[in-house]
């Protein structure tokens, strides 16, 4: 698995597409718009952060969820946008989804063979299993 974080908008699909799309066939999933399930059937995914609201809003685990299922998204390409900067929200719900999504991204991060963070269309690898 390739996890690539980064703030909104850093150039993170930007970055993935120029390295893993030379012959423009990979099938993407953005979670914002498609379904959890979608995920499955691409092979880059985008906004995992949303694919945490979704499971929080069906009641679902989202750090089981994703330990679970983390076989089917090995040989995938993960893409999330950092959250945890900033303001804490002030409603409940929000802060839970920023908590969720962290433990989330420890997780990939931790089981990812490459993590590289985008900042400004700058790639920095963080991490890299030879």
């Amino acid at each position: 698995m390739i996890f690539i974080i980064g703030g909104k908008y850093q150039g993170k699909t930007a970055y993935a597409l120029s390295l893993y799309d030379k012959d423009k066939k990979l099938k993407i999933c953005d979670l914002a718009k498609d379904s959890i399930a979608s995920m499955y059937e691409a092979d880059l995914i985008k906004n995992v952060q949303e694919g945490v609201r979704k499971l929080l809003a069906e009641g679902i685990c989202p750090l089981a969820y994703f330990e679970e299922n983390l076989p089917y998204l090995l040989p995938k390409i993960l893409l999330g946008t950092e959250i945890g900067c900033g303001i804490v929200p002030m409603l409940e719900e929000e802060r839970r989804w920023r908590d969720e999504t962290g433990r989330v991204y420890q997780l990939l991060a931790d089981r990812a063979q490459k993590v590289v963070r985008v900042w400004a269309g700058i790639p920095v690898i963080i991490k890299e299993d030879r």
